[in-house]
């Protein structure tokens, strides 16, 4: 169990610690000193189906960018005039309309931060801003010093940090990770007043992988090149537009540690295809917390990759694909640029649709898969 403040449940002096019962209405929380309540069944939902004028959705795989969800809704009958609860849960899903009807799929959960009313002549109109767990992570600081002496795994670490913020961290069948998440274990420490996303971009540059928000739940996942394709774009599914680049990317690494005896460890990761060509660009790090040959090297490898996925850059805009997710794999064929079944990774997504504007597309941005 993971408690997004366990601060009030510290010092338990008792022997009987801590007891969690619910009924029909309502969980309770009871240790010696204090009883804790809240309420278990949540709020009939409300369908805003029929009222949305237009949605925004944004996706990103960069910890400092907030993902965040944009709804605009028809309030001509002053039917939202009571303003919702904040922290209210909005259950996003996407479809079409088929010959079965209108079929959708859930593709997140999202948690209303914010709302805005506007009128003009003719016109109401209440505007929803919603975060997913990126989002939350953006809107949370740590109250106190954090500090994890080489204690716990980085995958731990993660768990222990997000569940601050009400997200848990799993282990879904099938997704890769790396060695690192498991064993290696940093000397970490979180100052006062650290911004959850910056509390993520610090504890994920001691590995690889990456950190994934579905829903009320995250993973970690091990970008790994040679992962299957998952969907093709630009023969059954259209580009409606396309660009690609690559930029000269990096083509040495290298990670420097220390062993438990103090003696010096370097480890090299090299781009031999670019690096024959004569490019020579260089980044390293050092971090103490790499006491053996083998994190020194996953370290370096990690910095390699990392760049590699930045250095090779596109994006699409297409009619929108509701299954797509972040950081899949895909394969592009674009014959106006010469691109063909070539492989890409999702880094992210924009979903656009608008009532008045009668648009519905999604804009996928590109990186080296």
């Amino acid at each position: 169990m993971a408690f997004t403040e366990p601060r009030p449940f510290l010092n338990v002096s008792s022997s009987y610690g801590m007891r969690l019962q619910s009924t029909t209405d309502s969980w309770w929380l009871e240790r010696p000193d204090g009883v804790w309540r809240s309420p278990r069944a949540a709020a009939t939902p409300l369908d805003l189906t029929p009222d949305i004028v237009s949605l925004r959705l944004s996706s990103s795989s960069l910890p400092a960018q907030a993902g965040n969800l944009v709804i605009e809704l028809n309030n001509s009958r002053a039917q939202y005039s009571t303003p919702p609860e904040k922290r209210s849960e909005v259950v996003l899903k996407l479809g079409y309309r088929t010959t079965a009807g209108n079929e959708a799929v859930e593709v997140g959960r999202y948690w209303l931060d914010s709302w805005e009313y506007s009128s003009s002549p003719n016109i109401s109109i209440l505007k929803l801003f919603c975060l997913n767990g990126q989002g939350l992570a953006d809107k949370w600081t740590s109250r106190f010093l954090m500090r994890w002496p080489a204690n716990k795994t980085v995958w731990e670490i993660v768990q222990e940090i997000i569940c601050r913020w009400g997200i848990n961290l799993t282990s879904p069948a099938g997704v890769p990770r790396s060695s690192a998440v498991d064993n290696l274990y940093p000397d970490f420490t979180l100052p006062p007043n650290t911004r959850g996303d910056v509390s993520l971009r610090r504890i994920l540059a001691f590995i690889p992988d990456s950190l994934v928000f579905d829903g009320n739940e995250a993973y970690v996942k091990d970008l790994r090149a040679d992962e299957a394709s998952s969907y093709s774009y630009g023969t059954a599914h259209v580009i409606l537009q396309g660009e690609y680049r690559q930029a000269v990317p990096l083509t040495r690494a290298r990670a420097i540690g220390r062993d438990a005896e103090d003696a010096r460890i370097v480890e090299d990761a090299i781009d031999w295809t670019n690096l024959q060509l004569g490019i020579d660009i260089f980044d390293q790090d050092y971090d103490p917390n790499l006491q053996s040959a083998a994190r020194a090297q996953e370290r370096a490898d990690a910095i390699l990759r990392k760049a590699s996925l930045r250095a090779e850059r596109g994006n699409l805009v297409i009619p929108p694909n509701v299954g797509q997710e972040l950081y899949d794999v895909i394969t592009v064929t674009d014959k106006r640029c010469g691109i063909s079944s070539k492989k890409y990774r999702v880094m992210d997504i924009d979903v656009n649709y608008s009532l008045r504007e009668w648009q519905y597309r999604q804009a996928l941005t590109l990186g080296a898969p």
